[in-house]
C-alpha cells in the first residue's frame, strides 16, 4: 500500500527530475554521512540538490518524469541540477566521489537524454561553461585578427616599397 508521504516523495522526485538539465545517480557506498552532507552542501552552492531515496520511488518519479530508468540497484543518491549549470553539478559530483575514492557514478540524464556511467564522467572531465565560452570566443576571433592582419599588412608593405623606391630615386626620369 503506497502512503500519502510516499506519494508526496514521487511528486517532488518528478518535479526535481523535470526542472533539472542534469539528472545523476550514483553509488554513495563507503561515503560517511559528514562526506554526503559536505557533498550536499557543495552541490547546495550551486543550486543542485542531492538527495537520497528507496530506489523503487526514484525508479516510478524517472518513469512519470519520462526519463529511462537505466537500472537502480543498491544505495542510489540522485543529482537535480534544477537551478545550477548541470556541467558544474556533474563536474562537482565526479570531482568528489574521485577525490573521496568512494562511491561511483551509475547512470545519468543529460537534457532530458540518458547517458551511461562512462559518458557523466566525460561530462565531469569537461571544463566549466566560463572556461568554454572564452575557447568559443577565442577561436571565433582567431580568424577575424588574421584577416584583419593580412588587410593591414598589404598597405603596410606598399608604403615600404614606395620608400625604398624614393629613397633609390626611382620613379623619376631623366
Amino acid at each position: 500500500m503506497i502512503t500519502e508521504d510516499k506519494k508526496e516523495q514521487v511528486e517532488k522526485l518528478i518535479e526535481a527530475a523535470g526542472a533539472s538539465d542534469a539528472v545523476v545517480m550514483s553509488d554513495y557506498s563507503g561515503l560517511t554521512v559528514s562526506e554526503v552532507n559536505e557533498l550536499r552542501g557543495k552541490l547546495a552552492e550551486l543550486g543542485a540538490d542531492l538527495k537520497v531515496v528507496k530506489n523503487t520511488l526514484l525508479g516510478i518519479a524517472l518513469e512519470k518524469a519520462g526519463l529511462k530508468n537505466g537500472g537502480l540497484s543498491g544505495p542510489t543518491a540522485a543529482l537535480f541540477s534544477q537551478n545550477a549549470d548541470p556541467l558544474e553539478s556533474i563536474k562537482t559530483l565526479v570531482s568528489f566521489l574521485k577525490e573521496k575514492g568512494k562511491g561511483e557514478v551509475k547512470f545519468g540524464f543529460f537534457e532530458k537524454a540518458f547517458v551511461e556511467a562512462s559518458g557523466i564522467k566525460e561530462l565531469g572531465a569537461l571544463p566549466g561553461m566560463d572556461v568554454l565560452q572564452a575557447q568559443l570566443v577565442s577561436h571565433l576571433s582567431s580568424p577575424l585578427y588574421r584577416f584583419a592582419n593580412v588587410l593591414s599588412g598589404g598597405p603596410q608593405r606598399l608604403a615600404g616599397v614606395l620608400n625604398q623606391i624614393a629613397k633609390l630615386g626611382g620613379g623619376e626620369s631623366s
